[in-house]
């Protein structure tokens, strides 16, 4: 049901947001784990070559022992307080021991949720309406929610207006209210014919944030365990 205390990750699978993330990464001089099987590899993301698909690794103390070629690398590091996590083929080691692979077809990110949020059965629709600049409204369905963000699905030939980072006006029907505020799209990933995003809240203004608390309650009500009568 709900997953307050864990990762949550977004998975992202449009190219120019899995090259901004990678940038983000080089930028950031982070130490990655690179994974293959039972082995580890320490390294860093030196550069990328959006040109031609690749990756370059530094070479770890004591080498690629044992790299298999043409296998993929489970690759994990932490940027700016969030988590990443992607596979990447294994390409060719260079002279000086760094290591090339392959650009990523997705990367997942994530941040520590700082609050609980809970899901929103289809039998208790919460719809929103999301304003991008210049473009169409576009309708979602809200499929999880907290006083901090929310979770929600919309037609995946929309994926066009979610970036994350990119900051759209909401309008959002919850039962019995209504209200607006500004949101951060956080995470986008595609399911079947639909799309998955993550949007947190960018302001709340204190009686609309009550609003979302007395959802989520009610939200919770719904969840908790049904004990049976004693008769």
């Amino acid at each position: 049901m709900s997953d307050s205390d864990s990762q949550a990750w977004q998975r992202v699978e449009l190219r120019a947001d899995v090259l901004t993330l990678l940038r983000k990464l080089v930028d950031a001089r982070q130490p990655v784990t690179l994974t293959q099987s039972s082995r580890r590899y320490l390294s860093l993301l030196l550069t990328l070559d959006a040109q031609r698909d690749e990756l370059l690794f530094d070479a770890p103390a004591g080498g690629f022992i044992k790299l298999k070629p043409r296998s993929l690398l489970d690759a994990q590091a932490r940027v700016a307080g969030y988590g990443l996590r992607f596979a990447t083929p294994v390409g060719s080691l260079m002279d000086d021991g760094s290591l090339i692979t392959r650009l990523p077809q997705w990367v997942e990110h994530a941040q520590r949720r700082r609050a609980h949020r809970v899901n929103v059965p289809r039998s208790m629709p919460i719809r929103a309406t999301l304003f991008p600049l210049g473009g169409a409204p576009v309708r979602v369905r809200i499929t999880d929610i907290s006083t901090h963000g929310f979770g929600a699905q919309a037609r995946s030939e929309t994926a066009d207006e979610f970036h994350p980072g990119r900051v759209l006006d909401g309008a959002f029907g919850l039962h019995g209210s209504a209200f607006y505020a500004p949101i951060t799209v956080r995470g986008v990933r595609r399911r079947g014919g639909e799309l998955a995003m993550g949007g947190e809240f960018t302001r709340l203004d204190p009686e609309d944030r009550r609003t979302v608390e007395r959802e989520v309650v009610e939200l919770e009500r719904y969840w908790r365990p049904r004990h049976a009568a004693v008769g």
